[in-house]
């Protein structure tokens, strides 16, 4: 009988085990996830440390090459874009020779009533996405992006362009 009361103890130990790594459990600081191999944790505090890199690197990007002066290369590309947007601004460049549309953040005009070009605001919304309110030449616009983290680095995933 002790026999029988051990192997169903241990089997239901085992059971709760494998019940407890296949959900996602939250406290007050930290999200565990599990993984197919491993368990993951990820504090809740860093989320205030990832949007506010998130908003340097659009504000960056915005000051460097989309109302800057610098051109946005291959290199340039990759280092603010995934694969698919870098190959989407690839695709939407109307123009001999490589190049990427940097155009795709702005208002699309082509002329304004000021030389003025800057961004107003960048802020956060849910689910990784940031709502930038830019006056471009006197055309203010709102452009939405995605980002996601790839290990320590926030890269751009998806923009939508709302011209005002």
């Amino acid at each position: 009988m002790k026999k029988l009361l051990i192997i169903a103890t241990a089997v239901a130990v085992v059971s709760c085990g494998n019940k407890q790594q296949s959900q996602r459990h939250q406290d007050n600081n930290s999200f565990v996830t599990a993984t197919d191999s491993a368990v993951t944790e990820e504090s809740a505090d860093n989320q205030p440390n990832q949007n506010a890199k998130a908003i340097e690197k659009i504000q960056e990007f915005y000051q460097r090459y989309v109302f800057g002066r610098e051109e946005m290369t291959r290199e340039v590309a990759y280092k603010y874009c995934t694969k698919s947007l870098a190959k989407k601004l690839a695709d939407d460049y109307d123009y001999d020779g490589d190049g990427y549309a940097v155009w795709d953040f702005r208002s699309g005009a082509q002329d304004g009533d000021s030389d003025v070009q800057e961004v107003n605001d960048i802020e956060e919304l849910a689910d990784n996405m940031y709502k930038v309110t830019y006056n471009d030449m006197g055309h203010k616009g709102v452009c939405i992006i995605t980002v996601v983290s790839e290990g320590d680095d926030i890269l751009f995933n998806e923009i939508e362009n709302k011209h005002q």
